[in-house]
């Protein structure tokens, strides 16, 4: 974990907390189906936002597990190139999603951190930018 960084998980919740009370989503079976092998988890305002599809991009015949992939494969990209080019454990990557029967370009960002705090099990987050800002110490 960086330093000066509040746990991911958010207030001092245990990574299982977070999920069980709706503040993350484990999305470790759809990333190892892509080549995942860590656990990969997700905030629930990237979930709600982003990967549950409004009306009409459900008319248009999207639905969360096609939204999820291409987040997924968008990050997968992103971590082969980063990987080549960069030591950080914060890797920023944009995704095209439908909104509003529009696309949208929108900033995700994956963060590798440890599954559990003052553990030394990797995993990676993905949040909003601004949902990593928020959690840093001020």
């Amino acid at each position: 974990m960086r330093k000066g960084a509040k746990p991911l998980s958010e207030d001092n919740d245990s990574r299982q907390e977070a999920v069980e009370v709706g503040k993350q989503k484990d999305i470790s079976e759809a990333a190892k189906d892509i080549g995942l092998l860590i656990p990969v988890f997700m905030t629930a305002s990237v979930w709600d936002e982003w990967v549950t599809p409004d009306q009409k991009s459900m008319e248009q015949g999207e639905d969360q597990k096609s939204r999820l992939i291409v987040v997924l494969h968008k990050l997968l990209y992103f971590l082969r190139v980063h990987r080549q080019e960069n030591r950080s454990n914060l890797i920023y990557f944009p995704v095209s999603l439908n909104k509003g029967g529009e696309s949208k370009d929108i900033q995700l960002l994956s963060h590798l951190g440890p599954l559990e705090v003052g553990e030394d099990k990797p995993c990676i987050t993905i949040m909003s930018p601004e949902e990593y800002e928020d959690n840093k110490v001020n």
